[in-house]
Order: structure tokens, then sequence, then C-alpha cells
């Protein structure tokens, strides 16, 4: 101590500068702590001699030394004590211990948790009744422990025990020096205290055997320590708190959440007052939130209040609004929120750490393993091993999505503690080149499923990603594609955002990437605000083209014909003529908007190129597509053989490679030629299997286009209470899709429906809304059914 002292009058520091000095090293000790260590006679613990040597400015071979020094002296420590216990046997004249802390003036919340626990711990007749508290870094741990114990004390006439297992101990261990305290608490002298653990343990249960007393042993850290200091008598009870899920621990679990808004309100109330509060309430849920609903955050900033009566509720809402300064500003006195999580993160390994740096880089709620896999350049597997200790130790929560699939988060304020620890940490080129990893893990991985949902997409045109895991891996992570699209989308939308302005050709690729997935999810909004986001950074090239390509069909999804055919077209010059693969899906497209438009010369042309082109390129998904496109061209201009011999042709292939959404829409094209000829059953059986196949892809709205027709054909055949309620569902689709050509299509069957029906005003009504909407979108073919159906429901409201 005399040297310490020495040392801190040598560097002509006060405390109040060696505390701010140890606080810019990451070690969080306020001035006061620093003080009164070096007024005690008793050794200070290592964190205080690291900090005052650091703090002190000495080089890293002296602090190694302070360091050792420190060391020995605890270790003769030991030998003193072991020795004395050595030369006295065990002699004991038990007393009654009170060990309890006091609790807080004021408690809120966790009533449910106090009933169960207390029930547990003063139930009759239980052998071992054991408590575990577990939850991240100042959820209240202690608060709930010290208050369960203080409301089942009239149960343990014989006294509490209390210690807290986080504290400095020698290198013996943890519950060899908790079993010397308790054991000379409970009354044997310190020359009668055992030196071996093991007969402390015994010595320890043997006093408590019959005894009535409840033992709480706060922020353990391993089972092993709590395992030895729990006693088996029937009439004893422990309390254990632990930041770590203990799995080899038996008892009662009481997992603690984060507080609920109003709770965490209730909290500010009881310390301020509820006035305060009530003048300025928006500032009050500001500041809960932005504490994240922590309870010990909640507590420093309503300590903070309560010093300062004049300091207004909005100006601490600002400060915490700050995230470079929030956790600076959850201090009070020698309690800190950063210190609290300091501790926790202290204790991992070299890995684990590194592991929560990275994960700071996610800017999402939350992630996959396969995500801090690419950051950390490792498995999934490895990955998921290093979340699920983070999760044990309450520095990360798991969800399980309706996949099975494991989802983890950061808590608000130990990702800021991340983000903090992160910049002193990596280096800026380290950060970048594991923020590049996940990208291009996340590219590899979307393009891979966008293929494996069959949808008319190319696969994203960027060459080489510039990271991306094993084709083992991807198999691995995608066996479900459609499933891990659902998962992952909010994740790769975020990423693709974010990534954008820092390296634009990558990050709209993940765009380009996401199109099949959207187009099946009916994502229309996202569609058009990414891509045209992704077009402002990247104008140009393949991707370009791609991005203008995926505009293009979504414009012809949404019956924007003009500017569909403005993106088809500024796509197809953007290609070199050599990529006859994506001349091909994008040539096919804009064949399939001529035909919407009944420009049959054109759309029967540019079908034809696209077939050379996809049969050149080996692209079979654009040549299906592209095949009975040009079969429906033939349809609509009456040729219904040939049409009917290329639908054949295009259901052969599809089945061939198993292109499902190639066999949908050829039983659909096929089951419109057998509507035409007024072959309703066969109808019916060719629109059900379209459907059928549709749905098992996700595709809803494509499984619409022949339900639709369904309904109309269910009609003809005498059905008209079940086929008018599958064209009213069909018509709620198409309008909840924005899908004006559907919503035609549907009014227009309704009508032939209510004509049947010999409802002729109502006929009239849906048939005035499709024609009115067909000549809006410019589709002749369909306009002129559609003005036929008219035509035929004011034939008949005429008077006879």
């Amino acid at each position: 101590m005399a040297a310490l002292r020495q040392l801190k009058a040598w560097s002509g520091r006060s405390f109040r500068d060696l505390a701010r000095l140890a606080r810019d090293r990451g070690r969080n000790l306020p001035a006061s702590t620093l003080g009164s260590a070096l007024t005690r006679p008793t050794l200070p613990s290592m964190d205080i001699v690291v900090a005052i040597a650091e703090a002190c400015e000495l080089p890293p071979e002296e602090v190694a030394e302070w360091v050792r020094l420190r060391r020995q002296l605890a270790q003769l420590e030991v030998e003193a004590e072991t020795a004395a216990a050595r030369a006295t046997p065990a002699k004991a004249d038990l007393v009654t211990p009170y060990l309890l802390p006091s609790g807080p003036t004021s408690f809120v919340g966790r009533r449910a948790e106090l009933s169960r626990a207390g029930h547990i711990l003063t139930a009759e007749g239980r052998s071992a009744r054991t408590v575990l508290i577990t939850g991240p870094a100042g959820v209240g741990k202690t608060t709930l422990a010290v208050r369960l114990a203080q409301l089942a004390v009239e149960h343990f006439a014989d006294g509490q025990l209390f210690a807290d297992l986080r504290g400095p101990h020698p290198q013996s261990g943890v519950s060899w020096h908790v079993l010397g305290v308790f054991l000379r608490t409970l009354g044997v002298s310190s020359h009668s205290v055992p030196a071996a653990l093991e007969d402390r343990i015994n010595l320890y249960r043997s006093l408590l055997a019959q005894r009535s007393v409840l033992i709480v042993l706060d922020n353990a850290a391993a089972g092993r320590d709590v395992q030895e200091l729990i006693v088996s008598g029937p009439r004893t009870a422990t309390v254990v708190t632990s930041r770590s899920v203990l799995p080899g621990l038996d008892g009662f679990r009481v997992p603690l959440r984060l507080l609920s808004e109003a709770e965490a309100l209730e909290m500010v109330k009881c310390m301020i007052g509820e006035d305060r509060v009530s003048r300025e309430q928006p500032s009050a849920f500001q500041i809960v939130n932005r504490c994240a609903r922590l309870p010990l955050a909640v507590w420093i900033a309503g300590a903070r209040l309560a010093a300062r009566p004049d300091m207004p509720l909005s100006a601490l809402a600002r400060a915490l609004a700050d995230e470079h300064r929030k956790l600076d500003e959850l201090t009070v006195g020698d309690v800190a929120v950063r210190a609290s999580i300091e501790l926790t993160y202290a204790a991992l390994s070299r890995q684990q750490q590194e592991a929560m740096c990275h994960l700071a880089q996610i800017n999402t709620v939350d992630f996959a393993p396969w995500a801090l896999a690419a950051l950390m350049d490792s498995s999934p597997a490895d990955a998921t091993k290093l979340l699920d200790d983070l999760v044990e130790l309450h520095l990360l929560l798991v969800h399980y999505t309706d996949n099975a699939a494991p989802r983890y988060q950061m808590h608000d304020l130990v990702a800021t503690f991340a983000r903090d620890k992160a910049a002193q940490i990596l280096r800026p080129v380290q950060t970048e080149r594991a923020r590049l990893r996940m990208l291009g893990g996340a590219l590899g991985l979307a393009c891979a499923a966008g293929i494996r949902i069959n949808t008319d997409f190319d696969e994203v045109p960027f060459a080489a990603p510039p990271w991306s895991f094993s084709a083992h891996t991807r198999d691995a992570v995608l066996d479900d594609p459609l499933a891990w699209f659902k998962d992952e989308y909010g994740f790769l939308k975020t990423l693709a955002e974010d990534m954008l302005s820092s390296v634009p050709l990558p990050a709209a690729g993940l765009i380009v990437a996401l199109a099949p997935f959207m187009q099946l999810s009916g994502y229309f909004d996202d569609w058009l605000h990414l891509h045209t986001c992704a077009m402002g950074a990247v104008a140009s090239g393949p991707i370009g083209a791609g991005l203008r390509r995926n505009l293009g069909e979504l414009s012809t999804i949404v019956d924007d014909y003009p500017a569909a055919e403005r993106h088809y077209r500024a796509a197809i010059a953007m290609l070199d003529p050599a990529d006859e693969a994506r001349l091909a899906s994008t040539s096919a497209g804009l064949a399939y908007l001529c035909r919407l438009q009944s420009r049959y010369a054109e759309a029967e042309e540019l079908f034809g190129r696209a077939i050379d082109l996809a049969d050149a390129a080996g692209n079979d998904n654009c040549l299906i597509y592209a095949t009975t496109g040009l079969g429906v061209t033939l349809m609509e201009q009456g040729r219904r053989d040939e049409a009917t011999t290329v639908f054949e042709e295009s259901l052969r292939r599809s089945e061939a490679i198993g292109y499902l959404p190639g066999q949908a829409q050829a039983w659909r094209c096929l089951g419109q030629i057998s509507r035409l000829r007024g072959d309703y059953v066969a109808a019916e059986r060719n629109y059900r299997n379209a459907e059928r196949i549709s749905l098992s892809l996700g595709d809803q709205l494509t499984a619409t286009h022949a339900r639709c027709w369904l309904g109309d054909v269910l009609v003809k055949q005498g059905r008209a209470v079940e086929g008018r309620r599958v064209l009213a569902e069909s018509l709620w689709i198409y309008r909840a899709a924005a899908n004006r050509w559907g919503e035609a299509a549907a009014l227009h069957c309704l009508a032939e429906a209510q004509l049947s029906a010999g409802r002729p005003d109502l006929a009239k009504r849906r048939a005035q809304v499709a024609v009115a909407i067909w000549t809006e979108v410019h589709s002749p073919y369909w306009l002129a059914s559609a003005k036929t159906t008219l035509s035929r429901a004011q034939e008949r409201l005429k008077p006879v």
C-alpha cells in the first residue's frame, strides 16, 4: 500500500486525474474507489493496482511487475491463513448471521417472478431449494435476489448468508475464499478454519445441515463454485444470481427480462416524483426508452435527475440521444452501465471479444449465424458455437423463426458498448474487410437461393463476389431457400442499403438478387425503392442492365407499360451483344409487354429472338418462358392449334428439367385453350394444376392468375356460387397487389357470372370497370372481350 501511495505521489496526479486516465484505457473506476483503496490496510484488487499503474503511464514491463508483486502478496496471505488453520483444530460457537445487504427503497415490477420464486424458497418438505436468477448485466438480478430474501427472511430463523462471488479472490479459488468468510461468520475462529477446500466444504455443510438458513450467492460465474456453496439440508435454501445460464446447476430458474415501458416509467416516478414526470412526460418516455428499459440504466438516469431537482428531463433525454455519449451519461457515483457490461466482457475469451466487436457492425434487429461466420471468416458451425456462448452469458438474445431457424439479437446498450470496443480494438481496414465479407456472403447466398426458387430472373450479373461461402456451406444454409429468404429478407435489404454508397457494385448486385423473392412475396414498394436507389449508384454495365430489366418486370406487373418499355430497352442497350443469356431474358420481358398491348408482330419477333439467344446460352428457364410467351401470342391471334403444340412443348421441357414456374405457366395456358374450346372440365383440371404448383412456390399472385379463370369455368359448369366466391377472392388479391390487369380480369369474369345469373345490371357495372382499366393500361385483346360482355349486358337491359 505504501508503495502505491508513493507511486501516486510521484505521478503528481489527483485521484480524479487517475480515474479519468483509467477510464480512457477502458477501466471505469471512480476517483472515490481509488482513494478509498489507498487508505485501507487490506490488499487492493488487481483491477485497482493495474489501473493506477497504467494511469501513471508506467511502461508495460513495469505494469507487469506491479501485477506480479500483487499476486505474490495475495499468495502470502493465503499461505499465512493456511498455516494458522493447520495449527488449530476447528471449533465453532455458532452465531446467527445477518449478511443481507440493504435493498432498494422502492421496488418496481417483477411481481410474478417474486411470487413463483418465493413459493419455491418457502415450500415445506423440499430437500434442495435453489432459485437461479439469470439475465444480462444491469437487468436487476441482485436487486431481485435481495428483495426475494428480505420477503422470505421470517422463514429462516437461523439467519442469512450473502456473498458476492465476483469480488477479488486469491488464486486458490472463489469458493475457498467465500467458505472461509462464511465459516468465520458462523462463529468458527480464524485459526480453526480448515486449510483444504474439501475440509471447508464438509465443515460448512455439517454446521448448516440442521439449521434454517437462507444463502444468497450473487454474481456467480461458474456452476462448480456454486455447487460447493450449496447445502442440501431440508431447512436451507439458496438464491443464486448469474449473467451465465449455468447449465449444469439444478434449481428453479428465473430468467429476467427488461422492464416494460410502464414499469420503467414507474421507477423514475418513484425516484423523482410523479409531478415532475407528468410535467415532462414525453421526455420521460424518451429517457426510459433510450435507456433501453434496462433497470440499472433507468435507475442511474433517475438518480441523476433526483440529485439535480432543477435539471429538465428534456436535457437528459437529449444527452442520451447521442450514441457516442450514452454510456458515459449513464454513470452516477460509483455506479455505471459501462462498468457493469465491462465486467462480463472482460471475462470473455479473446475470440468471444472479437465476435462482440464484429457483431457491432450489424445494423439490423437480428441476424443468423452465417452473418458472424462471414464477419470472422469462419464457418457457420463455429459462429453458432460463439453465439450460443454469448447467449449463455446474456450478451445476446435468441429467438426462433417459424422455420425453427435461430435469430440472434444484441441489446441496445450492449451494442453501444461493443461499438465503442470495436473502435478501440479493430483497425478501420479490419472493419471494412469484415463488412465486405458479410456483403459477399449475403450476395452469394441470395444468388443461389434465387436460382433454387426457380423464378424467371437471371442469376445476378456479378462475376465474382468479394467473398463467398463454400458450395458445401451454401447447400447447408440454403436447405430451404424460400424459408431462408423469408427469414433473411429484412437483414439483406438493410445490408444492401447500408453499403450501397461505400461499395456500390456488390450492394447493387445484392438488390438485383433480391428481385425473385420480392416478386414471389409481392413486395413491390420495396422492389421499386431499392432498385431506384441502386440505379443512382450503378447506372451502367451488367448490374445496371439487371436493375433496368427488373424494373421493366415490375412496371409490367403493376401495368405501367410505358415505363416498362423504357426500362427494357435501356437494359438491352447496356448489355454486351455477346451476353446472350441476359439479352434473351430481357428480350423475352419486352416481348411479353408487346403481347399484352396486342403488338403481335413485335412480340413474335422478340420471342423468337429470345428463344434463339436462350438456346445458344443454355438458359433453359428463359427458353421455356419465351416459348410459352410465343404460344400465348399465337392463341390471342386465334391460332389455337399452333398454340396448343407450343404449350405442350413448354410443359414437356419444364417437367424434364423440373422447372416449376414453367410447368405452372404451361398448365394455365392449356387451361385457356380448353376454356376457349368449351371443354370446361379439362380447363378446370389444368387451372388447378397451375394453381397448385404456384402455391407450392409461395407465388400467390401467379396462383391467382390461374384461380381467377378457374372461377370463370366453375360458373360455366353451373357451379355459380363456388365460382363467384373464387372470383371475389381473386379480385381482393389483385387489388391488394395493385395489379390492375388482374383486377380487370376478375371483374370481367364476375360480369359474365352475373349475366349467367340473370343480373344484367350488376354485370354492366363490373364490365364497365373492366373496360375502363383495360383501356387505361392499353390491352386491346382483353379490352375487346370486355366490351363484348358490356354490350351483352346493355342489350339485356333494354326494354322488351
